[in-house]
């Protein structure tokens, strides 16, 4: 017998041996069940069980007699019939996805009402550790913004002078396009990294940038768009920044430092009043012009 034509009836909703059955029932007009069973392989003490099913179906005949015998319908029977049986299967399971579901809306709808319905409080944080992970990330959301990058400035930084000149000369790329970027920058002690702040803040506000320096900041931050914060805590122990950094999707957090950032770039002042009354040489800027 087919192996092949067999999986395929099976598909069709059959178990194997019914499937065996049906098949051999299609060799003669007529056969008795032990004929049924000698060609189709099915035990003959599961015959009796499986043509009663077939003929139950309406895929069989039941021809009486002395000796009873079984006969297969023609195809169109065949078609119409399994047609038939599909379509009300299909309509009951449409009909039970529609109770359930209906049931499950209830029941969410009432655990919500109820508060017993918590989302996972970490499912919107991202902690990344890696600084080249967190260069990457940095690079990513500032090309994802639509409208407004703002930015806390200060060490230690995660990435290399060559990540931190793309990172530059990315924002310079998003400000032709038309994205508003503010800055405020911290004020380094050493004296050489001084005349490098000054130098990047030169580049960044001739490109267009909104900068602006005060001599300590609270935390290095990141806000896009309003809804996206990151941010590097201070080590509790250490008492530094570490570069353990979170990315944090979350619009009412966002919008809150936002507050803060505004506060703060309020009383910050321009870079060039800074370098007045530390006295710092107007020459540290004549290479930034471009």
């Amino acid at each position: 017998m087919e192996q092949k034509l067999i999986d395929e009836i099976q598909k069709l909703g059959f178990n194997s041996y019914e499937a065996r059955a049906y098949i051999a029932l299609l060799e003669r007009n007529s056969l008795t069940a032990g004929e049924v069973a000698k060609l189709s392989g099915v035990p003959r003490a599961r015959i009796y069980g499986i043509l009663d099913k077939l003929v139950a179906d309406g895929l069989a005949r039941l021809k009486p007699g002395k000796v009873k015998k079984y006969g297969a319908v023609d195809s169109d029977s065949f078609q119409q019939i399994l047609t038939s049986k599909n379509e009300k299967r299909y309509a009951e399971q449409n009909s039970a996805v529609e109770q359930v579901t209906s049931i499950l809306q209830t029941r969410f709808a009432s655990a919500v009402d109820q508060g017993q319905f918590i989302e996972d409080p970490f499912e919107y944080i991202e902690v990344i550790k890696n600084p080249y992970q967190i260069h990457r990330k940095f690079l990513q959301l500032s090309e994802e913004a639509k409208e407004e990058i703002l930015v806390f400035v200060k060490p230690p930084y995660s990435g290399s002078r060559e990540q931190i000149e793309q990172q530059l000369e990315q924002r310079a790329a998003l400000l032709k396009k038309g994205i508003v970027i503010k800055g405020v920058y911290d004020l380094p002690e050493d004296k050489q990294a001084r005349e490098m702040r000054f130098r990047t803040m030169a580049q960044v506000v001739h490109r267009g940038e909104l900068a602006k320096m005060v001599d300590e900041l609270p935390m290095k931050m990141a806000i896009f768009d309003e809804r996206i914060v990151l941010i590097a805590l201070e080590d509790p122990v250490l008492r530094e920044t570490s570069l353990t950094t979170l990315f944090i999707e979350h619009r009412s957090l966002a919008r809150s430092l936002k507050i803060l950032f505004n506060y703060i770039m309020e009383g910050a002042e321009d870079y060039r009043d800074v370098m007045d009354r530390l006295e710092m040489k107007e020459a540290i800027l004549t290479d930034t012009q471009d």
